[in-house]
């Protein structure tokens, strides 16, 4: 036992108090050596109340764009000493944000996003086609009415000029061949079909910008479009209650997993995300709930195939 420490924390309980992942911990202690826990006899880790404190003042520094490799190897007093003058100091914001659309210029300078500050604003694309200046940019944020072909060249020419490694575009109406153009036409770019909530948008935002974070933990998810659904609520809440033609339950079956995967999926959703380690995760959950809603979405069609049952729209 380290000299002045009495109690200790299971990685757990420490990820619970810090507010970092269990893999983030992990890899800080392996990688950069920023604590080093007792074991067990079972080589299960215990951590001191230091090394909580010493993980939190280290968190809270690379939130401020500390990179943890240059921290790590500092004392306790030392890591306090730094957050001391970052406090002191109001932090820059680390990702500067052009828009297109006055809607998003609301929602940016109101804070609902951390981390960001409003680099420049532009009523709609057709204004940025005719502007001289475009102020460089981290990430471009665009809403739009329609897309047409033509749009792809305006789209590109003013993430080029912004120098951005990150965009999303939200747009109401288009055609599938235009939106994929455009998607492939534009790296960085992730497509988006509004109405889009404010707390959808916080996510997506966060996810681009978790990529310009330093020190955290990533968890590798398809930032691609969701898949849709193959069924409505009405649909499987009638699915539940059907009798099928042969001796077998599995249309049942499968609409009920099919609600409980589909609750689930609104479900993360629409968690609240604080940071990019919070909107990774519950991305994650999301888009790996829709992608098993989708595979039993195909299964039960196959099934109703099969036993020539057909539902009202």
């Amino acid at each position: 036992m380290r000299q002045g420490t009495s109690q200790t924390f299971g990685i757990g309980a420490v990820a619970r108090r810090t507010g970092l992942s269990t893999s983030n911990i992990r890899m800080w202690e392996a990688r950069y050596r920023a604590v080093q826990p007792e074991r067990t006899a079972t080589n299960r880790r215990l951590y001191c109340s230091e090394d909580v404190e010493r993980l939190t003042v280290l968190r809270n520094l690379t939130r401020r764009g500390h990179a943890i490799g240059n921290i790590a190897h500092l004392n306790l007093e030392e890591l306090k000493g730094c957050l001391d003058e970052e406090v002191a100091t109001p932090a820059t914001p680390r990702h500067r944000v052009l828009v297109v659309g006055n809607s998003l210029k609301r929602i940016v300078r109101g804070g609902s996003v951390p981390g960001q500050e409003l680099a420049g604003a532009f009523p709609d694309l057709a204004t940025t086609a005719t502007t001289q200046q475009v102020p460089e940019s981290d990430f471009v944020l665009i809403e739009t009415e329609t897309l047409f072909p033509e749009t792809i060249a305006t789209v590109r020419e003013l993430i080029q000029r912004a120098k951005a490694p990150h965009s999303i575009l939200i747009y109401h109406f288009t055609t599938s061949r235009t939106a994929t153009a455009l998607a492939r036409a534009i790296p960085g770019l992730n497509l988006l079909v509004a109405p889009v909530s404010d707390a959808q948008l916080r996510r997506e935002c966060l996810l681009r910008f978790q990529s310009l974070e330093t020190g955290d933990s990533k968890i590798p998810i398809d930032l691609g479009p969701l898949p849709a659904k193959l069924y409505t609520q009405d649909q499987l809440a009638q699915l539940s209650q059907i009798t099928s033609t042969v001796d077998c339950e599995c249309p049942q079956h499968l609409a009920g997993l099919l609600q409980s995967l589909s609750a689930f999926e609104k479900y993360s959703g629409e968690c609240e995300d604080r940071n990019p380690q919070d909107a990774v995760l519950h991305s994650f959950l999301h888009r790996t709930t829709a992608k098993a809603r989708r595979s039993l979405e195909e299964a039960l069609q196959h099934v109703l195939q099969t036993e020539g049952i057909s539902l009202a729209p």
